[in-house]
């Protein structure tokens, strides 16, 4: 190997690679000698510690014929033995074998070193290289459309998965912090929906002061559910020359003081939002959908079909945003009716993962695997990350798919985990076959 590439293979080389390499044994594993020209045996590589302590735990090799047990710690150089201090860590008297990419030097206890330099297939070393250093979204997008797509999906299937399981975990934190009550996090969870990414945190805290049983006991009037949304919005001025929005205003002044309604300090924001998604919109809709429905989460308990909830969402705000997007400020006639895309967005995000709680919690678990496939049944989402990896030669079959593109994106290529990632793993282990490894 030229010395030009082999430098460049030790700036990208790290402890992650390492123990990459060193835990599937991807590396030339004929004559095995030590820095000592000790001959070794590998008998087991040891169990991946990801905790503190040595990075292999209960590993077994032999030396010269002699089978040690112990523990495996791998660096990128021998000196950083001592350098992170392990020669005075009783964590590490038990360690069996030192594995480094690079023996710069002597260092440390009397145990056997095991340099990798010479051992690795260059074309691993050249891809992950490749990925570290470039700059596209996505680190393999050069590679992605060569793997086949029955690898591939069953990982983005367990990446969504795993995104469901956060989320049910956070709802049923929810649900603690009410007492338990699920009608009452249900509707929160619902207004925080409604609040999409801008107003999500504003929509909360509103609905955290207008408990749900209050909002049911007025939910036959339209005109008192309105009042107590956008009154607790901090969007109702009763100097405003609409007549609407004065009839809020009484309304609402008569409400606060008989339930004594705490302040919201959270203020909702119009910037950058295309109308339709205006905070006055959506809270209306959100008020329809109180005048429209008693015992919310019950009801979704009791669907069997995503065409259920994607009617029960399907909410049109009142007769006055027929013609308004902001009090006081009439518009040209359009019905304020929840989209499409802001349903499945609310089912997936939201109920799905409310619902994954629930029958967990309630012993239910036989339920959850029919209630994660009606997701499979929606349309994959298109948004720039869907299109970035549709690009490159991977495209989403359904919503799930579109979730866990998503998650692919955040977790480890945006973090340059491709090591933990099994698109990445995968890649990898087919670059072995370009250059082939004796045992």
């Amino acid at each position: 190997m030229e010395m030009t590439h082999m430098q460049g293979y030790l700036a990208c080389m790290n402890e992650s690679l390492l123990q990459f390499i060193w835990h599937h044994q991807y590396f030339n594993l004929w004559d095995l000698r030590t820095v000592n020209d000790e001959a070794l045996g590998i008998v087991d590589a040891g169990i991946w510690n990801r905790d503190q302590g040595p990075d292999f735990l209960t590993g077994r090799i032999r030396v010269n014929g002699e089978e040690w047990a112990g523990n495996i710690e791998l660096h990128v150089k021998t000196s950083e033995w001592d350098l992170h201090g392990h020669s005075t860590d009783p964590n590490y008297k038990n360690v069996i074998l030192h594995v480094v990419w690079e023996h710069d030097r002597d260092s440390g206890p009397a145990i056997p070193v095991l340099e990798l330099r010479s051992r690795v297939p260059h074309h691993l070393l050249q891809r992950y290289r490749n990925w570290m250093l470039h700059h596209s979204l996505i680190p393999c997008s050069g590679e992605l459309g060569k793997l086949k797509t029955s690898l591939v999906y069953p990982w983005l299937d367990w990446l969504w998965l795993q995104r469901v399981r956060e989320k049910s975990a956070r709802m049923l934190e929810a649900v603690q912090k009410q007492g338990m009550d699920w009608e009452e996090a249900f509707w929160i969870s619902v207004a925080r929906a409604f609040g999409h990414k801008v107003n999500a945190d504003a929509f909360e805290a509103i609905a955290s002061t207008l408990p749900v049983k209050l909002m049911m006991r007025h939910r036959h009037d339209p005109v008192q559910i309105e009042a107590l949304l956008f009154g607790q919005a901090g969007l109702l001025r009763a100097d405003k020359e609409d007549e609407y929005c004065k009839l809020l205003c009484r309304e609402y002044g008569f409400l606060r003081k008989k339930y004594k309604l705490r302040k919201c300090y959270q203020p909702v924001h119009f910037l950058r939002m295309r109308p339709g998604n205006f905070p006055t919109i959506r809270l209306a809709q959100l008020a329809r959908l109180i005048n429209c429905n008693s015992d919310m989460f019950s009801r979704i308990t009791r669907m069997t079909t995503i065409e259920e909830m994607e009617a029960f969402f399907r909410v049109q705000a009142g007769e006055y945003w027929d013609h308004h997007y902001r009090f006081g400020e009439p518009s040209v006639f359009a019905v304020k009716q929840a989209g499409e895309h802001f349903i499945e967005n609310i089912i997936f995000n939201t109920v799905v993962p409310f619902l994954c709680a629930y029958h967990d919690h309630v012993g239910n678990g036989h339920l959850i695997p029919g209630l994660v496939g009606t997701i499979q049944k929606l349309k994959p989402e298109r948004d720039s990350i869907t299109g970035c990896f549709e690009k490159f030669g991977l495209k989403a079959r359904h919503a799930a798919d579109s979730q866990a593109l998503h998650e692919l994106k955040k977790t480890y290529c945006d973090k340059l985990n491709c090591l933990h990632c099994a698109i990445g793993q995968t890649l990898l282990k087919n670059s072995l076959s370009k250059e082939r490894i004796p045992v």
